[in-house]
C-alpha cells in the first residue's frame, strides 16, 4: 500500500486492521500486534472486544467494532474510546444509533462513529453473499441518509467519521474488488456533500489467497497478486477524491485471511495403508462362466503386442463383465472365490492401461483421472478432518497437502486421504497438484509399514476457531515454532492438546462419574482383582489420555 500511495500520490494514511474472528489464539494476536507494524483490531462481538480491548495495552489503538450490537456491547465500545482509544462502532442496523447516543451521554464521551453501506456490487465465489443488496449486514442507502439526519440533529454529524463496506471473504476476481470500490467510493463522495467528514475509508476483508496456486478466478484462488490489489483501491478513491475536490480519506482493509492462512501448518502420521496389490493372472477353469472367460480374453489381447485396440475399448469392456459378475455374485451365481479372481484380474488391466497411457494425450487425460482414482492408494491419517480443516468439508475448501519427506522423488503413486472419523465424509475428496486440481494426490514411492508425515498447509484463517467436536476428536497438540534473524530456530510446546475427558465434559459428560459407574460394573464381574485393578487404571488413563491415536 505504501508503494501503491507513492504511485498514485495518495496523501492519506493506509492501516491494517486485523479482525480476530479469523483465528482469535492468544499467540496470533500477539505476534501480529509485536510485528512492528501499526496494527488496528476489529470485534464482531462482545468476547471478541473484550479480547481486543485487552490485547489494545496502553497505546492509543485503533478498534473496530462491527456486528450486531446489544447495550452492554456499545457500552464497551464507549469505556474504550473513554479510556483513550479509536474505538469506531460502525452502524449495522438503524436500532444501534439510539442506544450508541444514549449510552455515550451516560458515560460523558463523543462516539467515534462508522457506517457500514450495503452496495449493489456483489463478488462471486463462496462468499458472495456477504455482499449485495441482499447481504446481512449493513444500511441501505435509504437508512444512511436516515443515518445521517439523526447524527445532525443530535449534533453528532462529526462524530460519523468512517465509511465500511465489505463484500465478501476471498475475492478471487479483481474486476469484482474494483467494482466494489468505485460504488463506495460513491458514498464517500455523497456523505461529503451532505456535511459528513468521513476521515476512515474502511475496505473490509476481501483479500484473497491463492491455495491452489493457478493464479485464476476459481474459488480457491485469486486472479491478482498484493500490488494490483492496494493498486486498485488506492487508485479507485484517489480518482474519486480528485474528482470531487475532496481530501483522501485514511484507507483500512481488515485483511484477515491473507495474514493469518500461512502461518499454520497441521502435521499428522499416516495410521494405515490401503493399496491395491497386483498379481501374477492366472486363466479361469475351462468351465467358466462367460463373463470370467470374456475378461480373460481381453487380458490375453492386452498382452499381444500386434493387436492394439482402443484402451478405452478394452477398460470398457472388463468394467461391463465385472459389472455382469457382480450381478451375477448377488443372484448366486458366482462364488466368492470367482468374484475376487475378477476383481484382481480388472485390477491389472487397470494397471496395465495405465502404463500406456501418455499425459501429454489431451484425449488420454479422462481416462487417466478415473484410473488415477480407482487405483489410488488408501491412506488413513491420524486427524479429524471435521476438528481440523471444517472447510475442506463445509464448502469443498482446498488446502496445499503434501509428504514432509521424499520430496526430491518423482511422485509416480496417487493417493486419497481419509481421516479417522467414523463417518464417510471425513474424506479429502480434491487435491492441489502441478497441473492443477485433482481427485488424487501425488505421492512418492514409500514404504507402506514406514509411511512419512503428512503436511496440511495454509489452514492458519478460521481453521481452528470452525472447528467442531464430531466422533469427540478434540484440539490437536500445537507448537510455536519462532524463527529468528540469525536463523536460528525455537519450538516451544503451546498446547497439549484436549484429552477424552476435555471432550466429554464439552457434552456434559462427568469424567468422575463414568469412571464411578464403569469401576461399578467392574466390581460386579467374577474377574480376578489384579485384573479388575487393571481395567480400572487403563479406563483412567484413556479418560486423561488424547483423543486422537497414540503409538503404543
Amino acid at each position: 500500500f505504501k508503494r501503491a500511495r507513492e504511485s498514485y500520490g495518495y496523501n492519506g494514511d493506509y492501516f491494517l486492521v486485523y479482525p480476530i474472528k479469523v483465528n482469535q489464539h492468544r499467540r496470533v494476536i500477539e505476534s501480529l500486534i509485536h510485528s512492528g507494524e501499526p496494527l488496528g483490531l476489529e470485534a464482531g462481538s462482545k468476547a471478541e472486544l473484550m479480547a481486543v480491548l485487552a490485547h489494545a495495552g496502553m497505546t492509543r489503538s485503533v478498534i473496530v467494532c462491527n456486528g450486531y450490537k446489544d447495550r452492554e456491547y456499545i457500552r464497551l465500545a464507549l469505556v474504550g474510546e473513554k479510556m483513550g482509544h479509536k474505538v469506531y462502532l460502525v452502524i449495522e442496523k438503524m436500532s444501534e444509533i439510539a442506544i450508541v447516543l444514549e449510552e455515550a451521554e451516560r458515560l460523558n464521551v463523543v462516539p467515534r462513529l462508522g457506517v457500514r453501506a450495503r452496495l449493489a456490487s456483489q463478488g462471486s465465489g463462496k462468499w458472495q453473499s456477504s455482499g449485495g443488496e441482499k447481504s446481512k449486514f449493513g444500511l441501505a442507502a435509504t437508512q444512511v441518509l436516515q443515518l445521517v439526519e439523526i447524527l445532525r440533529s443530535a449534533g453528532h454529524l462529526d462524530s460519523l467519521q468512517l465509511l465500511h463496506f465489505h463484500l465478501g471473504s476471498q475475492m478471487a476476481n479483481i474486476r469484482d474488488i474494483a467494482t466494489g470500490v468505485r460504488e463506495s467510493s460513491r458514498f464517500y463522495v455523497e456523505l461529503h456533500k451532505l456535511g459528513v467528514n468521513i476521515q476512515c475509508f474502511d475496505v473490509g476483508g476481501g483479500l484473497g489467497v491463492d491455495y491452489e496456486g493457478t493464479r485464476s478466478q476459481s474459488d480457491c484462488s485469486v486472479n491478482y497478486g498484493l500490488n494490483e490489489y492496494a493498486n486498485n483501491i488506492i487508485w479507485a478513491i484517489g480518482d474519486a477524491c480528485e474528482e470531487n475536490g475532496l481530501p483522501h480519506p485514511t484507507v483500512i482493509t481488515e485483511s484477515g485471511r491473507a495474514v493469518t492462512a500461512h502461518h499454520t501448518v497441521l502435521v499428522s502420521n499416516i495410521i494405515g495403508v490401503e493399496r491395491n496389490e497386483y498379481t501374477e493372472a492366472t486363466p479361469p477353469a475351462e468351465d467358466a462362466a462367460r463373463p470370467l472367460q470374456s475378461m480373460w480374453e481381453t487380458w490375453q489381447e492386452m498382452q499381444e503386442t500386434g493387436n492394439r485396440r482402443s484402451l478405452r475399448e478394452w477398460l470398457h469392456d472388463s468394467q461391463m463383465d465385472l459389472h455382469d459378475i457382480h450381478i451375477g455374485y448377488s443372484s448366486g451365481t458366482f462364488n466368492l472365490q470367482e468374484r475376487a479372481w475378477a476383481e484382481q484380474l480388472y485390477l491389472n488391466m487397470c494397471h496395465e492401461v495405465q502404463k500406456q497411457l501418455d499425459p501429454s494425450n489431451r484425449a488420454h487425460r479422462p481416462i487417466i483421472d478415473e484410473l488415477q482414482e480407482r487405483m489410488a492408494d488408501k491412506i488413513y491419517v491420524n486427524f479429524s478432518l471435521f476438528q481440523s480443516m471444517p472447510d475442506a468439508w463445509g464448502i469443498d475448501q482446498l488446502f496445499p497437502v503434501m509428504p514432509l519427506e521424499g520430496l526430491n522423488m518423482v511422485p509416480e503413486r496417487r493417493a486419497v486421504l481419509l481421516d479417522i472419523t467414523c463417518d464417510s465424509d471425513g474424506a479429502i475428496d480434491h487435491y492441489v497438484d502441478g497441473d492443477g486440481i485433482a481427485t488424487t494426490m501425488p505421492m512418492p514411492e514409500y514404504d507402506p509399514d514406514n509411511p512419512p508425515m503428512l503436511g496440511f498447509f495454509m489452514v492458519g484463517a478460521y481453521q481452528e476457531i470452525l472447528g467442531n467436536m464430531h466422533n469427540l476428536f478434540g484440539d490437536t497438540e500445537a507448537v510455536d515454532v519462532f524463527v529468528f534473524p540469525d536463523g536460528s530456530v525455537e519450538v516451544e510446546l503451546s498446547d497439549e492438546g484436549d484429552t477424552v475427558a476435555d471432550m466429554l465434559q464439552y457434552v456434559q459428560l462427568d469424567p468422575n462419574t463414568l469412571l464411578t459407574q464403569f469401576r461399578d460394573q467392574v466390581k460386579k464381574t467374577d474377574l480376578d482383582a489384579d485384573l479388575q485393578q487393571q481395567f480400572l487404571e487403563e479406563f483412567e488413563a484413556g479418560l486423561y489420555g488424547y483423543t486422537y491415536l497414540e503409538d503404543e
